[in-house]
């Protein structure tokens, strides 16, 4: 048994890397947007599609650091250097800002949009504490979109066993401590939660606002 447990530790971080895990979270998102304004099929392949091509646009700056850093595969997936740390934030502040733009552009509703900011201040801290402290990235990224959208749908809390099982993992392969993997947990959570209400309140007042007395 714990041999196993070791093996399972050790897979951990690549079945469930947080770059995978977020792309999950915002397609799942993308669906559950496009469910609920009951758009036709096409629409949610167009709306993938776009968010396929912004992820495209997030391997940049990886790729040229591994580029010149000529580091293996292995950093990528486990790795914890702060200018890898860096190149992965740049990357899903690109993929956040395309796709921000495209939904506003075509109007295609306001959960992404939403959400897309949302991950981008998750990602501010992350991206100004590597160089000094390393903060599980790994944990935070993972963590923000799959709590976006369980905030959205109960049904997605589930989902949120993959970071939580995170934070031990990273102490389980020595790659964080726990302060530094439950700072990753905290940190994103509170953002999360926090700009879910903020938002979820203005569009209320809004409402509100623009009712006929």
């Amino acid at each position: 048994m714990p041999g196993a447990l070791q093996r399972a530790n050790e897979l951990f971080p690549y079945v469930f890397h947080p770059i995978t895990v977020l792309a999950l979270g915002i397609a799942l998102l993308i669906h559950y947007e496009w469910r609920e304004q009951s758009a036709a099929r096409a629409v949610l392949w167009r709306r993938l599609g776009a968010f396929l091509g912004a992820g495209v646009l997030a391997l940049v700056p990886t790729v040229a650091y591994f580029l010149v850093g000529r580091s293996g595969l292995s950093t990528a997936l486990g790795g914890s250097s702060w200018q890898l740390d860096e190149m992965v934030a740049s990357g899903v502040l690109i993929a956040a800002g395309t796709t921000w733009y495209v939904w506003r552009r075509y109007d295609w509703g306001e959960i992404i949009p939403d959400a897309m900011v949302t991950l981008a201040v998750v990602i501010a801290p992350y991206a100004l504490l590597s160089p000094f402290w390393d903060i599980s990235g790994h944990v935070l990224i993972a963590l923000a979109p799959l709590l976006y959208l369980s905030l959205l749908d109960r049904r997605y809390v589930p989902l949120l066993a993959i970071p939580v099982l995170m934070v031990p993992n990273r102490v389980a392969v020595n790659a964080h401590t726990w302060a530094q993997s439950i700072a990753g947990f905290v940190v994103a959570a509170v953002i999360t939660v926090g700009l879910y209400y903020l938002r979820a309140r203005s569009r209320a007042d809004r409402s509100s606002g623009s009712t006929p007395s």
